[in-house]
């Protein structure tokens, strides 16, 4: 029967299908040929795709009895979580329409690839046959077809970690035979993603297994309802969808098959809900990095199968740990960022045996105390471990190489120390070990990792540990990541990081090593390099081009000797702070490179015009060398550029209009150069400035009105020491994001304007984000925001200061032509910590509104005309700790008290004749005295005088026009007596009269 059953096949296949090439028919061989060409293949995945017969092929299964093809495999080997993942990647242009002839295809995994510049065709829906179907992080874009509907016997769909939009086929809910359904990351976050139009589809997936929505943007889409009628599902899992809507209360749970529910990372602001306590099968359960708020309920004790609890990162009140301690099974828990408070040993307790049953406990971000050294051996089945960022204190007991399942110890940033005990290198599955930012000291040997085989991430860093290893010592590990960042390493360069062929991470800042780097380091699988923070000698390797290296920080080191080539991977590159010399070569720079720093070294020479063919190039810092020349138009033609620091050379010429096109620059810094001309009017059309220092060059003309009105970001607006014009526009007060106003020494006129009290971040103590959304830089990182911020005469001296910019608020319009009274709306700039309006020619008086100000720390009103008395709130600023109100015409006694009494410097008055008091030598009677005899001195003088020669030369007008007409005419003389006799005559009788009248009646 059998032989019968195979030559009935054989004489199918013959007459009813195309021929078959050695097990392999031909058209179906064909179309995987087809498929092959049109594909990039770098890892050789398909190198075995030639002969005859295609069901030899890698990743292609034939049917035994029929010899169609029925299973194509191509998964990427490599995870996406290893580093080389990209370069074994498949790419090209996707799925080739000759694969419909593989009618009997019944599984298709081309998962692990990327197709980024492709769509999901619409005839995937033909593969009728098809059971699993895997397309997840292969890049895939687009629209997802609803021809994926066809799928009637579809089992297995996995989407996962692909880029696709618009509306999911309703023809899913026809899937009647589907067991796993995964729809992860399938989103646009720049589209109106129609998924939340219609899930409705969902509700017909009786059969349904699997549901993976993970990145499926949900916000405002209700679909528990159709959920809650899979009374077979399993695996729900709804990472990660912005969802906000979930019920509190179910009336019927059909759910009773679940064992695993992943709701994390979503908005859920709600209570715990009851039904999640009804789910008695759950194993797993992770609710973190949501806003549920309220009680973790005793009712969590009915889980009584839970494995995994996940409650991180959630907004309880009260967290309950009594319920988890009673659950027999649970080994992994998560309370991270919880703010549990309080001794470490308590919580413990509250936890109960449970807690030495473990197997993975994450407690990190709370705020916990107490003596780590005598429970921690306790723990004999702990694999995972995570205390961090608590405030643990104690050491590190010996006991710890008693925990031999352990393979992740995380400790970072808690208050442990004493010695590492060499205990640690017997733990034979560690991963991973995190000690950083605590207080441990003493010596690391080859002791301490010598049997760490399994090691792959290394965190000492913060510590005051000292490295003693052999120059001959060979690790038994093989890391990919290395942090022993202020450690000391040195004086050497570590000869062991050589046998290191999978470490992509080194970070080696401030670990005390002073000897060249070796030759050997440049060919290495290096790419992440901080040797920052040493002395490190010697000079650059001829050329990057054979290094694989993508970011290397090199920055406060001795490297000497010219600049070299920067061809090859690099992407970032900081030689800050170092000895190069000479011209910067051309060619020189990579296409790849996004981010330059060359300052403070001794460059030469003129910016090249290579330059301007580095379309990536987004960070440029070439500040405090010797550059001279101009600056190439062209360069301003780079779209990308987002930090431009030229500051502290020798540039010269006008600064170009092509300077326009930066439509994303957000830093420029231009101080002290040579440029000259004015600011050309292109610059407004750099939006996203944050950042403008133009100080210390030769620009003229008025300041454009536009920058208050188009530069609405702008933080920092330095223009100082130039030759600037006219008067300070009104329109300035617009910036309302302004932290730091410097316009010193110019040659403007007027007054103050009273928008300057406009600055709204200068009203509050608020810092401003620099970091802005969709770039690839922090721009509070880099170390200009940290330097020479801001520019201070004080008394004749030019300093700097050390504010960083997201602290630091200040005006400075000293060293102008200025007049007038100074706004009062200024004194209501509360959050300003420096006002420099000295060297102007201001009056009017300090008001006791000033006592406002409680952060400022400089003040200089000198050389002025300012008058008055010195107001006694100047004595309630705390941190008022530097000020000059020098040469004024300010009177009266200087006040004292609490701040003002830690201010007892003369030279902060002198120039004003008339205070008097401590901390100058003046007696305040002998100065009241003076001021009466001289009252012409000082504004409130010369008022009263002029008042005084007013009313004595309208006396005698007065007297004189009267009196001296009398004298020299008789005529009006004699008339005039006469009148007066008359009006006593008529005034004088009744009176008399009067008198006798009362008298009279009185007797």
């Amino acid at each position: 029967m059998k032989l019968f059953r195979t030559i009935f096949l054989s004489f199918l296949t013959i007459t009813s299908f195309p021929t078959i090439a050695n097990g392999c028919f031909e058209v179906e061989r064909d179309a995987l040929l087809t498929f092959k060409a049109g594909l990039n293949d770098p890892d050789k995945l398909l190198s075995s795709w030639h002969g005859p017969d295609c069901c030899n092929w890698t990743g292609v299964v034939c049917d035994n009895i029929t010899d169609h093809v029925v299973m194509l495999n191509l998964q990427n080997p490599l995870s996406w979580a290893d580093d080389d993942w990209e370069s074994h990647a498949l790419t090209g242009s996707g799925l080739n329409p000759a694969l419909l002839s593989l009618r009997h295809l019944t599984h298709f995994d081309i998962s692990g690839h990327d197709f980024s510049n492709s769509t999901l065709p619409k005839f995937i829906g033909s593969f009728q046959n098809l059971v699993y179907l895997n397309l997840s992080f292969s890049g895939f874009q687009g629209v997802l077809p609803r021809e994926l509907g066809n799928l009637s016997r579809l089992q297995f769909l996995d989407l996962s970690e692909s880029n696709f939009t618009g509306l999911l086929p309703p023809q899913l809910g026809n899937l009647s035979d589907l067991r796993y359904l995964n729809l992860g990351n399938s989103y646009d976050y720049n589209s109106n993603n129609p998924a939340r139009e219609r899930l409705s589809w969902l509700s017909h997936l009786s059969n349904l297994r699997f549901l993976d929505l993970s990145r499926v943007d949900l916000n405002n889409i209700f679909v528990w309802s159709a959920i809650n009628k899979m009374h077979l599902l399993e695996t729900l899992i709804l990472s990660g969808c912005f969802s906000q809507e979930i019920p509190t209360d179910l009336s019927h749970v059909n759910l009773t098959s679940l064992t695993k529910l992943d709701l994390s990372s979503n908005f859920f602001n709600v209570t715990l809900p009851n039904w999640f306590w009804n789910l008695t099968g759950l194993v797993y359960i992770d609710l973190s990095g949501n806003q549920f708020h309220g009680s973790i309920l005793d009712t969590l004790s009915n889980l009584v199968s839970l494995n995994f609890l996940a409650l991180g990162a959630n907004n309880f009140e009260n967290v309950h740990l009594e319920p988890i301690g009673k659950l027999p099974n649970l080994r992994s828990l998560d309370l991270s960022w919880l703010g549990i408070r309080g001794h470490f040993v308590n919580l413990i307790k509250r936890l109960g045996n449970m807690w030495y049953n473990l197997e993975a406990i994450n407690l990190a971000g709370n705020n916990l105390s107490g003596n780590i050294s005598s429970w921690i051996a306790q723990m004999k089945n702990i694999s995972i471990l995570d205390l961090s960022r608590n405030s643990l204190s104690g050491h590190i007991p010996s006991e710890i190489g008693n925990l031999f399942h352990l393979k992740n110890l995380n400790l970072f940033s808690n208050s442990l120390s004493g010695h590492i005990p060499s205990e640690i290198g017997t733990l034979s599955y560690l991963e991973e070990l995190d000690l950083s930012y605590n207080s441990l000291y003493g010596h690391i040997t080859e002791a301490h990792f010598a049997k760490l085989s399994n090691l792959e991430f290394l965190d000492l860093s913060n510590n005051m540990l000292s490295l003693k290893m052999n120059e001959k010592w060979v690790p038994p590990f093989q890391l990919r990541c290395l942090y022993l960042g202020s450690c000391k390493v040195g004086p050497k360069f570590p000869n062991w990081l050589r046998w290191q062929t999978r470490l992509s991470i080194v970070q080696l800042s401030n670990t005390s090593i002073t000897s060249v780097i070796p030759t050997w380091f440049w060919n290495t699988s290096f790419e992440n390099v901080d040797l920052s923070y040493n002395t490190i000698t010697g000079t650059l390797p001829e050329s990057f081009q054979l290094s694989k290296i993508v970011t290397m920080n090199l920055m406060f080191n001795n490297i000497s000797g010219p600049l070299t080539s920067l061809w090859g991977q690099i992407v970032s590159l900081d030689l800050s702070n170092n000895n190069i010399d000479g011209p910067i070569p051309i060619p020189s720079m990579s296409d790849m490179l996004r981010s330059l720093f060359l300052s403070k070294n001794r460059i030469n020479g003129t910016i090249p015009r290579g330059m301007c063919d580095m379309p990536n190039l987004s960070v440029l810092d070439l500040s405090q060398n010797f550059i001279s020349g101009n600056i190439p138009t062209c360069l301003m033609n780079n779209s990308n550029l987002e930090y431009i620091d030229l500051s502290n050379n020798f540039i010269i010429g006008v600064l170009p209009a092509s300077i326009g096109n930066l439509q994303y620059l957000i830093v420029l810094q231009l101080y002290n150069n040579k440029l000259f001309g004015e600011i050309p009017s292109t610059l407004q059309q750099c939006k996203s400035l944050v950042f403008l220092s133009l100080g210390k060059n030769n620009f003229s003309g008025e300041i454009p009105k536009w920058i208050g009105k188009q530069l609405r970001n702008l933080v920092v607006l330095q223009l100082r020491s130039n030759k600037f014009t006219g008067s300070i526009p009104t329109e300035i007060g617009e910036l309302g994001t302004l932290q730091i106003l410097d316009l010193a020494h110019n040659s403007f006129v007027g007054s103050i304007p009273k928008s300057i009290g406009n600055f709204s971040s200068m009203k509050n103590s608020s810092h401003y984000d620099i970091k802005r959304p969709g770039l690839s830089y922090s721009i509070k990182m880099y170390s200009p925001f940290y330097k020479d911020v801001l520019y201070i005469d004080m008394n004749g001296q030019s300093v700097y200061t050390s504010f960083p910019l997201h602290y630091a608020k200040a005006i400075d319009i000293s060293g102008n032509n200025l007049s007038g009274y100074i706004p009062e709306d200024i004194w209501l700039l509360q959050a300003v910590i420096n006002l420099n309006l000295s060297k102007n020619s201001l009056i009017g008086e300090i008001p006791e509104t000033i006592g406002g100000m409680r952060h400022l720390e400089i003040m200089d009103l000198s050389f002025n005309e300012l008058s008055g008395q010195i107001p006694q709130a100047l004595s309630t600023l705390f941190s008022l700790h530097s000020l000059n109100l020098s040469y004024n015409n300010f009177s009266g006694k200087i006040p004292t008290g609490r701040q003002l009494d830690t201010l007892n410097d003369s030279s902060i008055y002198v120039g004003n004749s008339y205070l008097c008091g401590p901390p100058t030598d003046k007696n305040c009677f002998d100065v009241q005295s003076s001021i009466r005899i001289d009252a012409g001195h000082g504004e409130n003088g010369r008022e009263k005088v002029w008042v005084f020669l007013f009313v004595t030369l309208g006396f005698v007008l007065g007297f004189w026009s009267i009196w001296g007409v009398l004298i020299y005419q008789n005529v009006w003389r004699v008339a005039y007596f006469r009148t007066i006799d008359n009006l006593f005559d008529k005034m004088y009788v009744p009176i008399v009269l009067a008198k006798r009248r009362l008298i009279i009646c009185n007797a």
